[in-house]
């Protein structure tokens, strides 16, 4: 009988599974679509349920394409990272998860940053404080909403809810709760400190393992619902992040890789947990390989940008294409013409750590046209990523190659933009889901199906296209990226005005 892992990857957008087969090679994805509440400019939600009713979808179809589930020797799961959920007693969602992109306790980050400060917080977590992370989330709940906190039993990441539902077992993994500000990187452990200096109760917290950990099995009533065997074992996983760079093959120093998707996220592996003390909106992560580290920058709208511009002129020419907005791009030079673009349309992560930032166009004149400000947004984003490249090149880190996958790595225009832009050699590769397929790696490692990392990325993962720093390119954006750097300083305190009036307007 053939031998499958499951890869689940809880994204933002979609729910994704991904069968590997561990003799051949072969991958196969299913996906059933997400959607997200924004009840306000800083406010993003989704109902848990809707997580499971999607898990529930895919496993139909997964179930479709190979038959007997039992076939499955391992789940290996991964998710958005940061989300808080609150489960009850029976394990049902109190309110909606506040999602990674949630801005609105950006005033609990500000008392942060007062008390116990940003040097308190690297020492304790590793991390300074952003909008998306559990412990501002925890004090905007107390100040907001303790009616929900009270009905409260356990706070659970997005993909560990998926766990509890198919387990009965409330527990989470390393790399995921990295993101907490309740999570104390370097010693891979939940942070004392923080557990007592905010009063939190220990009980609230999930007992976090190694990710190529044994976490449960799957329940009878889960295998009757699903038809996955019962007993079969759920490895701990990663958050999407670490996931992904293990999905991408991004397992040794001097590799770095870029998602662009609904954010752009760049990460490095890192042989300790190091820390940013300048407050550039930087991650400091375990990561799923056991005894290493990974270096996170995050873009809130990277993908999301070029979505909403399509959105916006679909409204006036329905039916367009992606293909056609990159088509109108490509006739335009590196540079847009001078035409800039700023990505911040839900506030921003790294390197400014303000959600009150807005997205922009700059530098417009006569001579522009729709294929100028397409191309914009596609190299703003790029400088966006640039950014994070350059903090990791700050701390010393070897970065010889970006792998670069996502929707945006399905744009050969795009990809060649990131290489002017980063200045180094871009591949992109077989793998369409990083998220997913990392999940399966680990769930493959964690039972015994490969014997290291090396060997189970070596069977699933290959190269595809290459795409080397074109000269002219290069030195006409090294012009630009420090205008485009300008631009945010300038702004900031407009940013800051605006946010005020503009929920009223």
């Amino acid at each position: 009988m053939r031998t499958f892992v499951l890869g689940i990857d809880l994204g933002t957008s979609s729910l994704k599974a991904t069968i590997m087969d561990g003799e051949s090679g072969h991958i196969h994805a299913e996906s059933a679509d997400l959607s997200v509440s924004y009840p306000d400019s800083f406010s993003a939600e989704q109902d848990p349920r809707d997580w499971w009713s999607a898990f529930l979808a895919v496993m139909q179809k997964v179930k479709n394409r190979i038959g007997n589930l039992s076939q499955i020797r391992g789940i290996g799961l991964s998710g958005q990272m940061l989300g808080l959920t609150l489960v009850n007693e029976h394990g049902d969602a109190v309110r909606p998860c506040l999602i990674w992109c949630d801005q609105r306790s950006y005033a609990e980050v500000e008392q942060l940053k007062e008390n116990p400060g940003i040097e308190a917080l690297l020492r304790y977590t590793s991390n300074t404080p952003l909008t998306g992370y559990w412990l501002p989330k925890i004090m905007w709940l107390r100040k907001h909403e303790p009616g929900s906190l009270a009905k409260t039993r356990k706070f659970l990441l997005p993909k560990d809810y998926l766990r509890f539902k198919l387990t009965g077992e409330y527990m989470s993994e390393v790399s995921d709760a990295s993101l907490t500000l309740v999570f104390d990187v370097a010693k891979r452990r939940w942070s004392r400190d923080i557990i007592n200096m905010f009063d939190i109760d220990r009980d609230l917290l999930p007992q976090v393992v190694e990710s190529t950990e044994i976490t449960g099995t799957v329940s009878a009533q889960v295998s009757e619902e699903t038809g996955l065997a019962e007993g079969t074992p759920v490895v701990g996983g990663g958050g999407d992040q670490s996931s992904g760079g293990i999905g991408l093959g991004t397992i040794r120093e001097g590799l770095v890789s870029c998602v662009l998707g609904t954010s752009g996220v760049v990460m490095a592996r890192t042989g300790e947990a190091k820390q940013d003390t300048l407050n550039r909106g930087l991650h400091s992560c375990c990561y799923s390989i056991p005894n290493t580290w990974f270096l996170m920058g995050c873009t809130l709208a990277a993908g999301g940008s070029y979505h909403w511009f399509h959105d916006a002129l679909e409204e006036i020419r329905p039916g367009l294409t992606y293909d056609q907005m990159n088509r109108l791009a490509e006739g335009v030079p590196a540079g847009s013409g001078g035409l800039l673009y700023l990505p911040y349309l839900i506030g921003e992560r790294t390197p400014h750590s303000d959600p009150n930032a807005r997205g922009a166009f700059f530098g417009l004149n006569y001579q522009h046209r729709t294929g100028h400000m397409v191309r914009a947004v596609l190299e703003g984003v790029a400088f966006s990523q640039k950014e994070s490249v350059e903090i990791l090149r700050s701390f010393g880190m070897a970065t010889e190659q970006m792998i670069l996958a996502g929707g945006g790595a399905r744009s050969p225009l795009w990809c060649q933009i990131m290489a002017d832009v980063v200045g180094m050699n871009v591949v992109t590769t077989n793998i369409d889901d990083p998220a997913s397929i990392g999940a399966g790696i680990i769930a493959a490692v964690g039972t015994g199906m490969f014997s290291n990392f090396e060997e189970a990325c070596g069977k699933f993962i290959s190269s595809a296209k290459s795409y080397e720093p074109r000269k002219e390119n290069v030195e006409r954006y090294d012009l630009l990226f420090p205008q485009y750097q300008q631009l945010y300083a300038a702004l900031k305190q407009s940013f800051r005005d605006l946010s005020k009036v503009q929920d009223g307007l």
